[in-house]
């Protein structure tokens, strides 16, 4: 029992002083990085900070956007945070975050870089959300802005957008009085159906099923991932890994490939009753020359 005893505390020992090790590595490693920054640029101000995970247990006392307020009420409308290797900048006023935006200061005009993703989507097939600032997010931002949600186009689909309005109205009306109603399901149909016929002109045979895809899509891209945070470090790079996300975004890929050669058929039969959709918008700019993005990843 002693021997066990005593072999328990050289292992708590030896546990101790790599942490003091890695500690003490990390603060020489922090203050060569930042020895060298023009001591004139001043960083806005924040909560201390710890070693490695620098201020992610301030964010552990409550829910996320109830802690950036208490803390923005105590260190003013911009500070910074450090979330790992990750520096955040917080701006919780509509006047720091005007004067943010003002000029042609790319640093605000992207996501920040995640190896997660790009591994994902292997560089490509990022669209106007995820794509870093470049020539291809102002393409596709100005397709967006002129040709898909401009004021023209969105009047135009106000008919299916009325038409699905009264779809939900006679569901609710149909229902059994006092029978209960899952309003966020209801909604999320509302929505989904809305939405896909303004962008395919006509409603998924299976909706429930793209739905669900669409939800599993959403949990992928929210899934912890450590090479968020340390994105630097070889050893996290190592770690093993799923595919679900890839397998899972190939199957997105097939379903949307499906529709855009329904599409394309009908357009070979030219069928001059129908009213254009989005898809047939961009396949349009596409024939013309006018949309230089490949509709493939």
């Amino acid at each position: 029992m002693k021997l066990f005893g005593s072999g328990l505390a050289s292992e708590y020992y030896y546990c101790g002083l790599c942490l003091f090790l890695a500690l003490i590595y990390h603060a020489i490693v922090r203050a060569k990085s930042e020895g060298g920054k023009n001591p004139s640029q001043r960083l806005p101000p924040g909560p201390w900070q710890l070693p490695i995970v620098g201020s992610v247990h301030h964010l552990l006392r409550g829910l996320p956007h109830h802690t950036m307020r208490n803390l923005s009420q105590q260190y003013g409308p911009l500070m910074m945070l450090r979330i790992c290797e990750r520096v955040i900048f917080v701006v919780s006023s509509a006047e720091v975050a005007r004067e943010a935006f003002k000029g042609s200061n790319t640093a605000f005009e992207q996501r920040p870089s995640s190896p997660a993703i790009d591994e994902v989507y292997s560089g490509k097939a990022l669209g106007v959300v995820m794509a870093p600032y470049g020539e291809q997010w102002r393409q596709l931002r100005r397709i967006i802005v002129t040709h898909v949600l401009s004021t023209r186009c969105v009047q135009a689909y106000r008919r299916i957008r009325e038409e699905e309005a009264a779809h939900v109205v006679s569901a609710l009306a149909s229902r059994p009085p006092g029978q209960l109603v899952n309003v966020s399901a209801l909604m999320a149909e509302f929505v989904a159906d809305s939405a896909i016929r303004a962008i395919i002109g006509e409603k998924l045979p299976d909706r429930d099923g793209f739905l669900k895809m669409m939800e599993h899509g959403t949990e992928f891209s929210t899934i912890f991932d450590l090479r968020d945070l340390f994105p630097s470090s070889r050893l996290v790079r190592m770690l093993p890994r799923s595919g679900k996300a890839r397998r899972h975004l190939n199957r997105t890929f097939h379903v949307f490939d499906n529709i855009l050669q329904r599409h394309a058929d009908r357009r070979e039969v030219k069928d001059g009753d129908r009213e254009k959709d989005m898809i047939d918008v961009l396949l349009g700019l596409q024939k013309e020359g006018s949309m230089r993005v490949s509709p493939h990843p």
